[in-house]
């Protein structure tokens, strides 16, 4: 279970505006594509790749579950907050393919 100091935490991490744990945005990532329904306990939308550093070293510290997701239309049920925890929503800054590395895969 996550405390409003996680939240606040999280929110120095990512910036006020992009941290939310309001019924609205948790209900909105609360699906994918299977129509099942599991509530997150926060939703955050980081910048780059170091606030996602950031954000999986303090879930990981915290023993705070974390589910990437992108899009949200899978159909595996992949992107939902099975065990509460923390969306990491990856849609609205981190949507651009930078470089593709194919030497390593």
């Amino acid at each position: 279970m996550m405390t409003e100091q996680n939240i606040k935490d999280l929110k120095t991490i990512v910036g006020e505006g992009e941290c939310f744990s309001d019924k609205a945005h948790l209900s909105a990532y609360c699906y994918d594509a299977t129509k099942e329904r599991k509530y997150p306990e926060c939703v955050v939308f980081p910048h780059n790749e170091e606030e996602v550093s950031r954000v999986l070293k303090y879930c990981n510290e915290h023993l705070i579950p974390i589910i990437p997701r992108g899009a949200g239309s899978g159909f595996t049920g992949g992107a939902l907050a099975v065990q509460g925890g923390v969306i990491l929503a990856l849609e609205k800054h981190m949507n651009q393919i930078l470089e593709i590395d194919m030497e390593n895969m």
